[in-house]
């Protein structure tokens, strides 16, 4: 006597996409993401960055830790714009003690223009997580100072992580804080989503601001 096994066997089938109906998936997912690039481009823009329509202040500080020129550029402009000489940067404490590196900071100012008279170098931990930590450092040296108002000037992908950590370490001294973004290489807010550079910057950042917003604040 012969048994169907039938019964106890279930066969299992599989359903293969054509390449065809690939070929339409992907189009159809390539439009769809096209629509939405828009929405999700600002979404991540507005949480990036963060400027202030800027005022007058009795402390520019500068945010240049590796001594970007580009950076000196964007603070003098702003320095300009708000009739201050003095310009505040801050600088890694071991780039700080070393004299050559202390020193190229000085002549990337100077080379832009800043009176280097009126430049003032502020040693700062590099120490994790940064910017908090700088933050911190440049409210307690301003605490000391008796420096009531503070232009933070950053790169502009920047701006939203800085001006929450200094908003974070200043309220309790009662320090006002404004941000001004400035470019660097050219990527701004407005510009970030049409070169390969300006992306992978705004990526970059955004995980770190990610993991900002949900480990350190």
């Amino acid at each position: 006597m012969r048994l169907d096994n039938s019964f106890f066997l279930k066969t299992k089938t599989h359903t293969v996409l054509t390449w065809q109906a690939k070929i339409v998936i992907l189009i159809v997912g390539i439009g769809l993401f096209r629509l939405c690039w828009p929405a999700i481009r600002s979404g991540i823009t507005n949480y990036i960055c963060a400027g202030d329509e800027l005022k007058s202040t009795s402390r520019i500080i500068l945010e240049n830790w590796d001594g970007n020129i580009d950076l000196f550029e964007g603070a003098k402009l702003i320095a300009d714009s708000l009739g201050e000489k003095e310009i505040v940067s801050i600088i890694y404490e071991d780039s700080y003690s070393d004299f050559r590196k202390r020193r190229a900071y000085i002549l990337n100012a100077w080379a832009v223009g800043i009176d280097t008279s009126h430049f003032l170098l502020l040693p700062v931990p590099k120490r994790d997580p940064k910017t908090l930590n700088i933050a911190r450092t440049v409210t307690d040296t301003a605490q000391r100072r008796q420096w009531l108002r503070l232009s933070i000037v950053t790169a502009d992908l920047h701006s939203a992580r800085s001006r929450k950590a200094y908003q974070f370490t200043s309220q309790p001294y009662g320090i006002s804080v404004q941000i001004a973004g400035v470019p660097i290489e050219g990527v701004t807010h407005a510009n970030w989503h049409r070169t390969s550079t300006g992306i992978a910057m705004a990526f970059s950042e955004l995980i770190k601001k990610i993991y900002y917003d949900v480990f350190v604040f």
